[in-house]
């Protein structure tokens, strides 16, 4: 039988002077696609607008577009929409920490400031020329989406962004 093996299974966990940068594996992402009323039928609540999360029934959606919706959870049945299953094509990668805005700010032209990019939102960027979406789910920690044919390029950029914050 085969098993999964992670992107990142040479990587290494990075812990420096308020930094932590590991990955974070076992989650379920389904991506949902149809219209708005297709989509608030199989989803129930969904985000109002895009770069905004909202946890509804324990899971976390983010609107990627107008017609999409990325469900961080269990998926749901929906025979309204398209759902395609995407947690084996990402790769999850927690940055957190004081120094996390920090590296993030070094990576992507984004303004990770408190005040504009809060809790609970998220953008589709790039980090070293390869898609990722940062979502920021605490003060000072955020989870990468990054494809996972490109993880290790993309954990390579974000660790080595971090070395000066190394122990």
């Amino acid at each position: 039988m085969l098993k999964r093996v992670s992107a990142l299974a040479s990587a290494i966990t990075f812990t420096g002077n308020g930094l932590n940068i590991a990955e974070a594996p076992d989650f379920t992402l389904t991506q949902y696609a149809g219209s708005e009323k297709e989509l608030k039928k199989a989803l129930g609540k969904i985000p109002a607008r895009m770069s905004v999360s909202l946890e509804h029934d324990r899971r976390t959606q983010l609107r990627i577009n107008p017609t999409q919706i990325w469900v961080i959870g269990e998926p749901v049945e929906a025979e309204a929409c398209i759902s395609t299953p995407l947690s084996s094509s990402r790769t999850r990668i927690v940055v957190e920490g004081e120094n996390a805005r920090f590296v993030l700010a070094k990576l992507s032209a984004i303004d990770f400031h408190p005040k504009q990019f809060k809790a609970d939102t998220f953008v589709q960027t790039a980090i070293h020329h390869t898609p990722a979406l940062i979502h920021c789910v605490g003060e000072n920690a955020f989870h990468i989406y990054a494809m996972r044919t490109f993880a290790l390029s993309v954990w390579e950029a974000v660790t080595d962004a971090a070395l000066e914050f190394s122990a």
